[in-house]
C-alpha cells in the first residue's frame, strides 16, 4: 500500500524489519524482496539511475536457490527491466528471454519482455521481426490472466498492427496465436476492431482484414448479442457513404 501511494522510505523500512521475525515462510520473503525491487523501479523515475543500480545489485545478491521456478523467472523478468532501463538491451534480452525458458506458463515475463521488444520496435519500425516477437509476447501473456490485467497489452496488440508490412506479417502472428485468448478479453475492444478492419490499407487489406474477420466471427460464436449491434451500425454508416459517393459522382 505505501509503495503504490509513493511513501517508498515507509515501505522499504518496514520490509527491511520482516528479517528481524524468527522464522520467515520463504513466500513471505520472495513478497519482500519483490517489493523491494517494486520500490526502486519506481523511485528510478523520479531519482535517476542510482536506484536501478542498487535495485539491480540486490537481485543479483540474492540466492535463488531457495526459490521455485515461478518465482526465479519472476525475479530474472525484473532483472531485464532494470537492464532495460540502464539501456543494456542485449542483456535485457538475454535475460527476459531466459526468464521465459525458466517458466513459460506465467505471463509477467512474457509481458515483461513483449513491453522490452515493443520499445525496440518504436524506435526502429524496420525490422518487422521485432514487432512480431513483440506481437507473440503480447499475446502469449494475455492468455494466462484475467480481463483488466489483459487491456494494457491488448491496446498495444491493436496499435502494433497499425505497422503491419505489406506482406501481413503482424496479422499472420495475430491470426495464430489469438486463439488461446478468452473472447471475452476483446469485447471492450471491438470498436476498435471493426476501425482497423475497414481502415485497412490496400496492400496488407487482405491478411489483416481476414485475421481480423476470424476472431470478429469467433466473438460472434460467443456474444453474438454484443457484436450485432456494432456491426449493423458499421453496415448502415457504410452504406450511407457510398451512397453519398454514387449521388455525388458526376
Amino acid at each position: 500500500t505505501w509503495r503504490k501511494q509513493g511513501l517508498f522510505n515507509c515501505c522499504l523500512d518496514n520490509l527491511s524489519r520482516i528479517h528481524t521475525i524468527p522464522s520467515v515462510p520463504i513466500v513471505d520473503c520472495y513478497q519482500k524482496i519483490r517489493q523491494q525491487i517494486k520500490c526502486y523501479l519506481q523511485m528510478s523515475g523520479t531519482l535517476g539511475t542510482t536506484e536501478l543500480h542498487e535495485g539491480l545489485e540486490m537481485i543479483d545478491s540474492t540466492n535463488l536457490k531457495f526459490f521455485n521456478k515461478d518465482m526465479t523467472a519472476d525475479f530474472f523478468a525484473m532483472k531485464g527491466t532494470f537492464l532495460h532501463r540502464l539501456g543494456r538491451s542485449e542483456d535485457a534480452n538475454k535475460v527476459l528471454s531466459h526468464a521465459v525458458q525458466l517458466n513459460g506458463g506465467i505471463w509477467k515475463p512474457w509481458a515483461l519482455w513483449g513491453e522490452f521488444l515493443d520499445h525496440q520496435f518504436v524506435n526502429d519500425h524496420s525490422d518487422i521481426s521485432v514487432g512480431i516477437s513483440a506481437l507473440i509476447c503480447y499475446l502469449t501473456a494475455c492468455r494466462n490472466q484475467n480481463e483488466w490485467k489483459c487491456r494494457k497489452y491488448l491496446a498495444r496488440v491493436l496499435w502494433l498492427l497499425t505497422y503491419d508490412d505489406t506482406k501481413g506479417s503482424l496479422s499472420e502472428v495475430l491470426d495464430k496465436y489469438s486463439s488461446g485468448i478468452l473472447p471475452l478479453h476483446w469485447l471492450p475492444w471491438l470498436p476498435q476492431l471493426l476501425t482497423l478492419v475497414t481502415s485497412s490499407t490496400e496492400s496488407s487489406a487482405k491478411t489483416q482484414g481476414a485475421s481480423l474477420i476470424n476472431l470478429l466471427c469467433n466473438l460472434g460464436r460467443y456474444y453474438p448479442q454484443s457484436i450485432y449491434f456494432p456491426l449493423r451500425a458499421l453496415y448502415l454508416t457504410l452504406k450511407m457513404e457510398r451512397r453519398e459517393k454514387v449521388r455525388q459522382a458526376p
